[in-house]
């Protein structure tokens, strides 16, 4: 039984680690990413968001742990498609994200002086076949904070969390 579940391990292994590195390969083929590397379970790197003008941590993730075969084509495609966002679909998504902000905080929580449009900053986005999660930072509106927005593959927003300092301490419990 132990043998058994020794090659079992080893096979897992192996697969997680020959789908990283088919992932990081891919990638680097593609150039769409600088400094690519295999971090733990994703790959890693820099990329250029061209329409909002600003380098981004990417991190792909085929979420090996959940995926018996993990969709690298539909990471790479979300990936070039994130990266290739035209500036007219860009300036709508951040609209999006800055209306439903100010829709859903309290007047107090949010400044009147601050327009989400221009302070909130992509600082990373994190890709997987069904999903892209692209993080901003508001260093004027949520200075001890970040925004992550939930896209789906077509550039849609599904989902935005403000998350605070205290959130990360609480997850790390």
């Amino acid at each position: 039984m132990g043998e058994a579940r020794a090659r079992g391990t080893c096979q897992s292994l192996y697969m997680t680690e020959s789908v990283l590195n088919d992932l990081l390969r891919r990638v680097t083929e593609s150039g769409l990413l600088d400094d690519a590397q295999i971090d733990e379970d994703s790959v890693i790197g820099v990329g250029h968001l061209d329409a909002a003008g600003v380098e981004v941590e990417v991190d792909l993730d085929p979420e090996i742990d959940d995926e018996d075969e993990p969709d690298l084509d539909g990471i790479l495609s979300n990936l070039k498609d994130i990266l290739a966002v035209t500036e007219d679909r860009w300036s709508a998504i951040v609209d999006e994200i800055a209306t439903e902000i100010e829709e859903a905080v309290d007047d107090d929580e949010l400044s009147a002086d601050i327009d989400l449009r221009t302070d909130l900053e992509a600082i990373g986005v994190g890709v997987f076949a069904d999903a892209i999660i692209v993080v901003f930072a508001g260093e004027t509106a949520f200075p001890d904070a970040l925004v992550h927005v939930q896209l789906t593959p077509e550039l849609e927003v599904e989902d935005i969390e403000i998350i605070g300092d205290d959130d990360e301490d609480d997850d790390e419990d």
